[in-house]
């Protein structure tokens, strides 16, 4: 009896830590609304590191850094803009749109996400 209410008990509380995406505190999945946009750019002239947010539309502060946390709030790491983007996808988020533009010489990725349904 012991091992099944152990079981139940795992099941929900790994249930409750899917879809948790943290910006700065917030879980964007309870906070955000309908749409988000991920937004990166490559800091390194080696093309190896990228500097990635969430733009859920948040007050945006002057210098402060908007990084992604996971459901333990450990910050994450993204090797490329896909890394992120399938990051997003399997915390209940679907691609819909890309751009891109440069800014001072670097390139800037937006990808446009609405929460899956």
């Amino acid at each position: 009896m012991k091992k099944v209410a152990f079981l139940i008990f795992f099941i929900l509380i790994s249930n409750t830590l899917f879809s948790q995406v943290f910006v700065n505190d917030v879980n964007i999945n309870e906070k955000a609304g309908e749409y988000i946009q991920l937004v990166g750019m490559n800091t390194s002239m080696f093309g190896s590191k990228y500097q990635i947010y969430v733009d859920y539309g948040q007050k945006v502060k002057f210098m402060k850094a908007y990084k992604i946390k996971d459901a333990s709030g450990k910050v994450m790491k993204f090797n490329t803009m896909i890394d992120a983007l399938n990051f997003l996808y399997d915390n209940g988020w679907e691609f819909v749109n890309y751009a891109s533009d440069v800014i001072a010489g670097k390139i800037r990725y937006v990808y446009l996400l609405k929460r899956r349904k």
